[in-house]
């Protein structure tokens, strides 16, 4: 009789010690998982408003990333219960970006990376007032439609020249709004000059024997698509896909 006592005694014990960890973990997640709202700084592309939708399973945490200029899927993310330390990787047209970052009261706040670029980040649960952006005393060249690209990386291309297809390869490196590297076709490697990021737009110019070819181009869909200009006496239309 003293043993079938005690078993629901020890039952109901065990029940009420595990009771706070249980507890701890449902408020964490209750806590994290939802829509955010607020601002990534960048002194290269100033402000960039953002929506993060976040939802955490075990301390494990999974989402996107939506800006004016798409939306990005968090790869990989995590949660520290006992800290309140958040960890998130992100696909943002084939570049990874980083967020590293603390979650306290609702907020998310610490900092981002994407292609070299980076900076201050906030993030508010829906209902509560965003991050109003502060002004900085020289205010940096705002990013047109939002959230800077990242173009670093090896681009398969393609000129279109007088109904010809013309191949060629770009390898790009992205520090901030800046854009270096080189151009590579049959007709040999040439370096690129005056490259420059606003936004999603990317713009660059190719120095050759015969005179300068100019490129403009936007990030459609993870693709490049734009105009040349070569030397003012031929145009066309050119596009790139990341490798």
């Amino acid at each position: 009789m003293q043993v079938r006592r005690f078993i629901p005694l020890l039952v109901i014990a065990l029940l009420v010690a595990a009771s706070p960890a249980m507890s701890a973990a449902a408020f964490v997640e209750d806590k994290i998982s939802g829509k955010y709202t607020g601002v990534a700084k960048s002194d290269a592309v100033g402000d960039l408003p953002l929506t993060v939708n976040l939802k955490n399973t075990g301390g494990k945490l999974s989402g996107s990333i939506d800006t004016a200029q798409g939306t990005a899927t968090i790869t990989n993310g995590t949660i520290d219960e006992a800290t309140g330390a958040v960890k998130l990787t992100f696909d943002a047209g084939g570049t990874e970006g980083t967020v590293t970052a603390m979650f306290k009261d609702g907020v998310i706040s610490g900092k981002w990376d994407l292609g070299g670029m980076g900076g201050p980040l906030e993030l508010k649960k829906e209902g509560m007032a965003a991050m109003a952006p502060t002004t900085p005393t020289t205010p940096p060249a705002p990013a047109a439609g939002g959230m800077a690209m990242a173009f670093g990386g090896d681009w398969d291309c393609t000129a279109d020249v007088m109904g010809q297809a013309l191949a060629f390869t770009l390898k790009l490196k992205q520090e901030g709004d800046k854009i270096t590297g080189e151009s590579t076709s049959e007709q040999g490697t040439a370096p690129i000059a005056n490259g420059k990021v606003v936004g999603d737009s990317l713009t660059f110019s190719l120095e050759t024997p015969n005179g300068t070819v100019s490129f403009t181009s936007t990030l459609k869909d993870g693709k490049l698509v734009g105009k040349y200009d070569f030397a003012g006496q031929m145009t066309g239309d050119w596009s790139g896909k990341k490798k």
